[in-house]
């Protein structure tokens, strides 16, 4: 009789982003910061790109249907243990992602919401930004476990329009309103001068964290955090254990970080890291 061999399958994530061919954002990075955190990255792809270092040149769309296509093929023949939202190009995308994570609930979504979820020859109509940016947060964002956002790119989300809807709620806050778990907000300042990495909670939870100096100008690493965030919580770790060591990791990333071309310096994504299930940090005062 053959002896039979433990499973020692890593735990899964399933990641809805693009592909960057230089390897410092979307699919292929998160792919390897999964692997870093002990994790494995099954991919559906959004929209390709043409780019360098200094960033995206030209970004070609997925149409939904492949979309929905592909993510189910792989939620039939795997079991996943967390998803991780990215760049999304169209309203339609938004709604077939929506509906397959409505339909496999029981894995946690990380939303990272990123400098721009518009293809370029629509980023000049106002309208077709608008359509995007409601279809992300109307659909997504209430069935977002942890959303990831750096500070910068709130006034991006939250224009005038939406920050009437949200009965007065201000700055991270509006993350939760609008329907997330759990909000981690990137470089928040706190107070003039002092930067933080701040995490919101659903019973007022508040944790933060000090956010990592740039001696040098650096590619925006807030994907890799969502990445790692999602890769922590398919390990089994709270929301604020996920955090809170996605955050020391992205400053180990960023101590390493390396020059690949004429763009910003490129984080070090493979570093492997030890996952840790230690108790919850306290929560901030």
């Amino acid at each position: 009789m053959m002896k039979q061999l433990p499973d020692t399958r890593p735990p899964l994530t399933l990641i809805f982003g693009v592909f960057d061919p230089t390897g410092a954002h979307g699919l292929p990075a998160d792919a390897v910061t999964c692997a870093a955190w002990g994790s494995h990255a099954l991919g559906v792809l959004t929209g390709t790109t043409l780019a360098d270092s200094s960033g995206s040149l030209q970004i070609d769309p997925i149409i939904a249907e492949q979309i929905d296509e592909q993510a189910r093929t792989l939620l039939e023949d795997m079991q996943i243990s967390a998803f991780k939202v990215g760049a999304l190009f169209s309203p339609e995308a938004a709604s077939v992602i929506a509906q397959i994570i409505a339909d496999y609930s029981d894995a946690p979504m990380v939303l990272h919401l990123g400098e721009s979820y518009t293809a370029p020859e629509s980023s000049g109509d106002p309208d077709e930004y608008d359509v995007m940016v409601g279809a992300t947060l109307e659909l997504l964002l209430p069935q977002t476990h942890i959303v990831v956002i750096d500070e910068t790119r709130l006034k991006h989300w939250f224009n005038d329009d939406v920050v009437e809807h949200l009965e007065g709620a201000t700055g991270p806050s509006e993350l939760l309103t609008l329907g997330a778990d759990w909000a981690l907000v990137l470089n928040h300042t706190q107070r003039p001068g002092h930067q933080v990495n701040l995490l919101l909670g659903p019973e007022n939870q508040t944790y933060s964290w000090a956010s990592w100096p740039r001696p040098h100008r650096v590619q925006d690493i807030s994907g890799l955090v969502a990445a790692a965030v999602t890769a922590g919580l398919a390990q089994g770790l709270t929301p604020a254990q996920a955090c809170e060591q996605a955050c020391a990791y992205a400053t180990l990333t960023l101590e390493e970080a390396f020059q690949a071309g004429m763009g910003a310096r490129t984080a070090r994504r493979f570093i492997p890291f030890k996952v840790t299930q230690a108790k919850s940090p306290s929560q901030t005062n």
